[in-house]
């Protein structure tokens, strides 16, 4: 090797914290190509040399230096060199320094790296843009730094000394004389301090005699001697320069005590310093020979985040392995903080609008032409403090900055910082400008201000000029703080007021609706409102009417009432509607509060809950830890046996039944005492307190769940609460320290003292933590030890309790001495499984990985955990990520162990026995795979899949459940074949692939059979194509060949919505029956076109003899004459109250014209003037009516007159005989009838001499029938005039009731017609609700009363004879 020139022809020397200073580069490697000879060297005088005060070019290295402005030499041209004279020195003059950085003298893993980035000048959060504006290295002004110390002048001071190098300045690199280095006399130094150096009297052997032995074993030459300045002892080298720092090196290493520096780095850098499983820190462990050790990651948001937290790494060695660790540490640092994540958190979050700005335009502006990210929380719902009050007059607002929610800016430096600059002149300016004020808005309003219900807040902002800001959810505050400019104030909240307002909204007070039957309606609103959340009853009504609903905070004494927003004021009723519906079917007798301690809620909800639905169909509802002193109790809701999926909730208008109510609490009792049978097995809950330093509490909380996790379901765990140290101040003094066990007393005494005995160890291995251990371990099975991500030997550390580091084939441990021997034997014992590992390769078809995998790995993770083996797919396998970590993924193992591992290869790495097994399971789940992988496709139009899908995926499921095939729908995003058609795939046994494949082509031939056609017809039409209730058009489908179902009828003909103004209609289906339809519709809609309206003048009272029962003479007509009939409706006044419109064509309307005019000339009414006192009595009720129309086809009206309100008499005597005791009921059919109550009542005294009023009676009908029906009111006038009296009949069967009316009433009407009386019988019969003895209501004479009561009993006698005395 070429020796290199030095820059001053003397001794270097090694100095590892100082990089700055460089080794020139051999002129022979940079041009190997290049052999020159003697001749062809330039003599060293005729080169031009820089004078020996001049400073290094700013931007530059000693390394550039040497490059630029001297040349390099090569050994012949050292040779060749002339001498130089030198002047005269009190000391020797060093040569430069050696240097730790250079690639050369200190090779790194890998290829040399290129110059090493420029120093930074503060913090790592700032970088100079340019090498030269702060020097170099840390220099100012261009002045070169004069300590040795580290490049970062902004890292702390370690606090340790390390070598220094003592160089005069007029020593250093560039400066003093010239002269050369002769090949194989190379000459290094290094220094050191005594504290730096082992004491004498702790070495085996003397420094001379280690000094010696170095020399015996080396080439080089070393001498000790004192240092250049000061208390310091020198060693210099001379002879080859490989020898030269090798010794060095080793005397640094026998004769240097151990040093720890802590080099501060960002936390950001952190993960960059450990590398990828550790790779980069091993590295750097191997090539430095220093141990370093990176404190865990801190849990803390922002410590990856912001560069403002920093972390200690710590490295330990000598004073050389630690200098070059050092150098190594701070080159990746500085590499990897080219840019920054600044957090500004002094800015108001009231500004955060105003500096983003409408539509991001002030965020725009500021990253536009800026490598730099700005992100600005969305600040209109103030978190941790409210905003401060409104200013007095003439004063300015005071906004507070809140620190967790700062601006983050990433990216650049420089840019960064221009940002930063930006922001806080925004800030100063913002400051001046925006003041704030106040309002009050309800609540449930607060949604639609500004959020998902409401605007933005940018567009809030961009309208009015101002923000808002709401309080969040959890407060109770209806306070809104509007911000903006003094003159944008009014129009901010102006906006708000309008939005407040433009919701309407109806109020549901849960606790009104079961106030009469629950014993605590507030407790049972809050149960119901926190059952409704849970099940996403509210989310789902808010998406059916695109309404909002707003529930109280549930907490003790809070309201109950839910408040229903919309815009709509219909959609409110809706929700309104609805809620009720959902209230009504949960009433208190559903529900159940169950007192349990709260110790115990969370080992039920895991263990028992579902047990409880599936057996009882009773849905538990656990508080939430932040519930428990609210709802301490469990919540047992009645739900229905069954799948919980399944379950929808009832909705019902009235109360349950009592059967319903009895099935309720059956259920919920038997709940409940499943429930208090597991807990009165605990014993009483105890609580102990255990003091603990709170260093020990993640320990000991691993300690508990080892000791618990082998519990049985029905044992309950013992819960710990750790206690945090107690902050500063009296009060808080008082807190205990330490963790809280609480459980069955029995286990928690246990365990306490488990714990105590546990952390009385732990004390006791705090002061073996010192303690190390080493032992060789194969390298191949590394990765093994270390697990994927680290999962094993994170496991191990937490198991055993020890620091655990694997490198060069070696573990070293560091902990207590006996948990130090339990992790080697551990260790050990793993080694020699991993070492009995057999290996096979299956050759399967990649056709066939898929489902060996699983879906998600599902398959091979089963095999994996039960043989205890890694199952290797290709990874040419397309699966998912997940898939691919549990399957296919051993780490640099499986790359390393099969590099090659063909697409068509499986390969099983474990145990022996594990692995013969996985392979044997393997093969047999490949077997099945074959025999099930029968597979056919089906070509299908992508617009008929979400119809082949079905609601919810309904009809695909049930497809699949018949035939027992595995279907896979392509979805929207799949692409297409050429010819426009997507793919189904099927897959299965050979029978269930057939057999779905035949329905699916069923299907497929219907759809592409399916043509669609359109035609317009006027909008004026549709309305009589579809005719009443749909039977037009359904007659129409139906004689054109399609469906009868209304379903399939809608889908085939489908008229456009009736508020829109489109008068396309679109006839879907076959063929032939879209043809038949459309020539049908279109023949439907020109005969339209030619159809005329006239008119006819129809009396309106007459009105109802075109009407008929129903509208069934209006449809007779408009079907007989093909003709539709315009009625006015009643209540129209004038001229158009009597006009009768018929449309059709032109012949049919003169037909349809000359029957009405017929029909109504036939039908002239005969008015008979009934007293008014009698009206009602007559009419009984409708009866008298009833008997004229049927009997005789005569209709009745009274021309318009007002009728007599209905008299309230016999009520009180009704009241009285149905309140009365009920007659003793007889299985005797003979005696039935006879144990009856009967009592007489004067109803009617007659007409009073002096009533003069009548009730028109317009009798319409026949002319025969109209005479036989005057006749008939004609005597029951007279009959009427006479007085009359009321009988009420009580049966004491009410089942008997059906014998009196008879079969279609033929009993009763006999009855009245020969004794003409008014007979009520009321509405009878098993489960009617009559037990009560509702009686029988006999109205008219005297004598006639009592002949219908004797009728009435004989057809009881004779009901219950032919009956044969059976009841029912």
């Amino acid at each position: 090797m070429a020796t290199e020139t030095s820059t001053n022809g003397g001794n270097s020397i090694i100095d590892p914290l100082a990089p700055e200073q460089t080794y020139t580069v051999d002129a022979s490697k940079k041009d190997t190509s290049h052999k020159p000879t003697i001749e062809d060297v330039i003599d060293e005088e005729d080169l031009e040399h820089p004078p020996p005060s001049m400073h290094l070019e700013p931007g530059k290295t000693n390394n550039d230096s040497a490059s630029g402005a001297e040349t390099v030499l090569s050994e012949k041209a050292a040779g060749k060199q002339k001498a130089v004279d030198e002047p005269a020195a009190e000391a020797p003059k060093p040569a430069p320094k050696l240097d730790v950085t250079s690639e050369e003298a200190f090779p790194a893993l890998g290829a040399p790296k290129g110059k090493a980035a420029a120093s930074v000048s503060s913090a790592w959060g700032k970088k100079p843009t340019a090498a030269g504006a702060n020097g170099i290295n840390g220099g100012v002004n261009g002045k070169t730094p004069t300590s040795g110390i580290s490049s970062r002048s902004s890292t702390p001071a370690s606090g340790m000394r390390t070598p220094a190098s003592m160089v005069p300045p007029q020593m250093g690199a560039g400066r003093g004389p010239q002269g050369i280095s002769l090949p194989g006399r190379h000459s290094d130094y290094i220094q050191f301090a005594p504290s730096e150096l082992i004491p004498p009297n702790q070495l085996k052997s003397s420094r001379q005699e280690v000094i010696r032995d170095i020399n015996r074993k080396s080439k080089a030459k070393i001498e000790m001697k004192p240092g250049l300045t000061g208390n310091t002892i020198m060693f210099s080298g001379t002879g080859p320069q490989e020898s030269v720092r090798e010794a060095l090196r080793e005397v640094a290493s026998k004769l240097g005590s151990k040093q720890t520096v802590k080099v501060p780095i960002p936390a950001s850098v952190r993960p960059h310093i450990i590398g990828r499983g550790g790779a980069t820190i091993q590295g750097i462990n191997k090539r430095t020979g220093a141990r370093i050790q990176v404190p865990k990651q801190d849990e803390g948001p922002d410590t990856m985040e912001d560069d403002s937290a920093t972390i200690d790494v710590i490295v330990e060695g000598d004073a050389i392995a630690c200098g070059l660790a050092r150098r190594d540490i701070e080159s990746i640092v500085n590499e990897k903080t080219s840019t920054v994540n600044l957090r500004l958190k002094e800015i108001p979050p009231e500004y955060y609008p105003f500096i983003v700005g409408p539509s991001n335009a002030g965020i725009n502006a500021l990253e536009d032409g800026r490598d730099v990210r700005v992100q600005v929380p969305n600040y209109y719902q103030w978190a941790d403090q409210a905003p401060t009050p409104p200013p007095g007059q003439g004063q300015p607002a005071t906004f507070t900055p809140q620190a967790r929610h700062p601006i983050s800016i990433s990216g650049d430096r420089q840019h960064a910082q221009e940002v930063q600059a930006e922001l806080e002149r925004q800030v100063e300016q913002l400051r001046r400008q925006l003041t704030m004020d106040q309002m009050d808005v309800e609540r449930g309003r607060h949604q639609f201000i500004v959020g998902n219900r409401g605007p933005s807040l940018q567009d809030f902002l961009e309208e009015t000029g101002c923000s808002v800001i709401l309080p969040p959810p959890g407060d109770d505050s209806e306070v809104l703080t509007i911000v903006g400019p003094a003159d944008k104030i009014e129009a901010g909240m102006n906006k708000v007021m309008d939005l407040a307002t433009s919701m309407s909204m109806a109020s549901v007070d849960i606790a009104r609706q079961h106030a009469q039957t629950a014993p605590d309606p507030q407790m049972h609103a809050r149960n119901l409102t926190r059952y409704l959340q849970q099940r996403q009853a509210l989310e789902q009504l808010e998406r059916m009417h695109n309404t909002s609903i707003v529930c109280p905070e549930c907490r003790s004494g809070g309201p109950t009432a839910w408040e229903v927003f919309a815009q709509d004021g219909k959609n409110t009723m809706r929700a309104r509607n609805d809620i009720m519906q959902l209230i009504n079917a949960h009433p208190p007798s559903r529900t159940r509060n169950l007192n349990v301690d709260p110790f115990f809620h969370e080992h039920l909800q895991q263990q028992y809950a579902q047990q409880l639905r599936r057996e009882f169909g009773v849905h538990a509802l656990f508080p939430q830890p932040e519930e428990v002193d609210d709802f301490p109790h469990i919540v047992l809701v009645y739900e229905a046996p069954g799948t919980p999926s399944d379950y929808e909730l009832p909705r019902r208008q009235g109360q349950p039944s009592a059967a319903e109510v009895k099935e309720f609490e059956k259920a919920l009792a038997q709940a409940e005492q499943q429930i208090m049978e597991l807990i009165q097995s605990q014993q009483d809950v105890a609580l102990r307190q255990v003091d603990a330093n709170p260093k020990f509490h993640d320990k000991v909380k691993r300690y508990v769940d080892r000791e618990q996790a082998t519990l049985s379901p029905d044992q309950f765990p013992v819960q710990l609460l750790f206690n945090p140290s107690p902050p500063s101040g009296p009060q808080q003094q008082r807190r205990p320290s330490g963790v809280q066990v609480r459980g069955p007393s029995p286990a928690v005494d246990d365990l306490t003292a488990k714990i105590l005995a546990f952390l009385e160890q732990e004390e006791k291995d705090e002061l073996e933590r010192g303690y190390t251990m080493s032992f060789e371990f194969p390298s191949k099975f590394a990765n093994f030890l270390i697990g994927k991500r680290g999962e094993n030997i994170k496991k191990l550390r937490d198991e055993f309790d020890v620091d655990i580091q694997v490198a060069d084939g070696k573990v070293d441990l560091k902990g207590p001495q006996a948990k130090c021997e339990a992790c080697k034997k551990d260790i050990l014992k793993n080694l020699q499984k991993w070492q009995d590992e057999t290996t096979h390769v299956l050759k399967i078809k990649p056709q066939y990985h898929r489902d060996l995998i699983g879906a998600r790995g599902s398959q091979v993770n089963r095999l994996q955990d039960r043989y205890s083996v890694r199952i290797n797919f290709p990874r040419s396998v397309q699966i998912n990520d997940d898939a691919t970590d549990a399957g296919t993924e051993v780490g640099s193992v499986r790359n390393a162990g099969r590099p090659m591992q063909g697409p068509d290869e499986v390969v099983i790495k474990g145990p022996k026995k594990g692995a013969d097994e996985a392979r044997e399971e393997l093969l047999n789940l490949l077997q099945y795979t074959i025999d099930n992988s029968n597979i056919a496709t089906v070509s299908v139009s992508p617009e008929q899949i979400p119809k082949l899908i079905g609601q919810g995926g309904r009809e695909m499921d049930n497809l699949r459940v018949t035939t027992g095939c595995q279907i896979d729908v392509p979805s929207a995003r799949d692409p297409t074949g050429p010819d426009g058609r997507a793919e189904i795939r099927l897959k299965g046994s050979k029978k269930q692939v057939e057999e779905a494949k035949k329905l699916l082509q069923e299907r497929v031939k219907v759809f592409d059979e399916t043509v669609t056609k359109t035609i317009e017809v006027d909008k004026k039409h549709h309305k009589s194509l579809i005719g009443s209730g749909g039977s037009n058009i359904r007659d129409i489908v139906i004689r054109a060949g399609g469906p009868s179902d209304s379903r399939s009828l809608a889908r085939t003909v489908r008229f456009p919505p009736p508020n829109s103004d489109e008068s396309t209609i679109r006839v879907e289906g076959s063929a032939a029956v879209v043809d038949k339809i459309v020539a049908e519709l279109t023949s439907y809609a020109e005969q339209r076109a030619t159809q005329v309206t006239d008119s006819i003048a129809v009396p309106p009272e007459k009105h109802r003899l075109l009407i008929g029962r129903g509208g069934e003479t209006r449809r007779a007509l408009e079907s007989q004459f093909n003709v539709s009939l315009d009625i006015p409706k009643q209540g129209t006044q004038g001229e158009a109250a009597g006009q009768v419109k018929v449309t059709g064509q032109p012949s049919d309307v003169e037909k349809a014209k000359a029957h009405i005019e017929s029909l109504v000339k036939g039908q002239e009414g005969v008015t008979v003037n009934v007293p008014k006192p009698l009206h009602h009595h007559i009419a009984d009720g409708g009866q008298f009516f009833r008997r004229l129309r049927n009997d005789h086809r005569v209709t009745v009206d009274h021309a318009g007159a007002q009728l007599p309100p209905r008299p309230t008499g016999g009520a009180e005597a009704r009241g009285r005989v149905n309140g009365g005791a009920l007659p003793l009921i007889t299985d005797d059919p003979g005696k039935a009838a006879d144990a009856h109550s009967w009592e007489v009542v004067e109803t009617h005294s007659g007409l009073p001499d002096d009533s003069t009023e009548t009730i028109p009676w317009v009798l319409r009908g026949p002319t025969e029938g109209v005479e036989k029906a005057q006749k008939q009111l004609e005597k029951a006038i007279e009959e009427a005039k006479k007085p009359s009296v009321t009988g009420y009949l009580i049966l004491p069967d009410p089942r008997s009731y059906r014998f009196v009316v008879g079969p279609g009433g033929s009993g009763v009407n006999g009855v009245r017609r020969k004794t003409s009386t008014q007979v009520k019988v009321p509405r009878g019969g098993p489960g009617a609700g009559n037990g009560g003895g509702e009686a029988i209501e006999v109205v008219g004479g005297k004598d006639d009363v009592e002949k219908a009561k004797e009728m009435i009993l004989e057809l009881v006698k004779e009901g219950e004879a032919n009956n044969g005395g059976r009841r029912g």
